[in-house]
């Protein structure tokens, strides 16, 4: 007797349903993983693309702030009625034309006075921040944005004008050493409790703070008291660079912002 089997076929019709499954499972697959990766691509792109914008933006807001401190800085000095020569046109140039949210006002510009053409130029760092937002997940960043801009303040016939003009950031920089000492000195000085302190006093309470650093050196002008403040005029070096400020230190307080402290012209510190 004959027999026939039918086996064969129907495993070559499985094994071809399973085969294009397979094909189609993979196709799937290898089109989702495109999609995946296009968006995550796409998304990433855009990403920096709004970091990049808001970057560029955060620019403009900075040059911005600096044109707003040069206009201010005008207005200042033309409700002085001051000439460029003296030292109220330098204090004015000194505590405006610079970044009024620096974080503390022992920042100090580089004050060049041209007598000869009568101009006041300050050269200073203006900043502003800007947020970092991830692709995908993780938090949100602030990242800061900083300039350094020249300043520069005359006179002519319609009264006092000024230029904003950006410099290379390491015309800034070098002025930080000086910041630095004066923000030092700051922190002594608030542990100065005597409203009555003398100069050889104040000169010897800034002493360690000074053999604490190379750099740093004070040579303390004039101290003044008038009820619980202290007002202190002091000669700060650091760097080869050296910067006048005027602190004026309440003794009735012990927070942190019980001294006041302020870059002036350099004739306040010529004894």
């Amino acid at each position: 007797m004959t027999h026939t089997t039918t086996s064969t076929p129907v495993t070559g019709r499985g094994s071809r349903a399973v085969t294009g499954g397979c094909l189609a499972v993979l196709v799937a697959l290898v089109l989702v993983l495109g999609t995946v990766l296009a968006w995550t691509g796409y998304a990433f792109h855009r990403a920096g693309a709004d970091n990049a914008d808001r970057r560029t933006q955060a620019r403009a807001a900075v040059e911005r702030q600096a044109r707003q401190a040069a206009s201010a800085t005008v207005r200042a000095l033309t409700a002085a009625r001051t000439s460029a020569d003296g030292a109220t046109a330098q204090d004015i140039v000194l505590r405006d034309g610079r970044d009024p949210d620096s974080g503390g006002s022992a920042a100090a510009p580089d004050l060049v006075y041209d007598r000869g053409a009568g101009r006041l130029t300050v050269v200073t760092p203006f900043s502003g921040g800007y947020e970092v937002r991830p692709a995908l997940w993780g938090a949100v960043r602030t990242e800061s944005e900083t300039r350094c801009y020249a300043l520069t303040f005359g006179r002519d016939t319609g009264g006092w004008r000024a230029d904003v003009t950006g410099r290379p950031e390491a015309d800034c920089a070098r002025r930080q050493p000086v910041t630095g000492a004066a923000q030092a000195a700051q922190d002594a000085l608030r542990t100065l409790v005597r409203p009555g302190a003398t100069r050889s006093e104040v000169q010897q309470l800034l002493a360690p703070v000074g053999s604490a650093s190379d750099d740093y050196a004070y040579d303390v002008i004039t101290v003044t008291g008038q009820d619980t403040d202290v007002t202190v005029t002091v000669l700060v070096h650091a760097s080869g660079q050296q910067q006048c400020y005027r602190f004026i230190r309440n003794t009735g307080s012990h927070d942190s912002d019980s001294v006041t402290t302020l870059p002036v012209a350099g004739a306040h510190c010529e004894g």
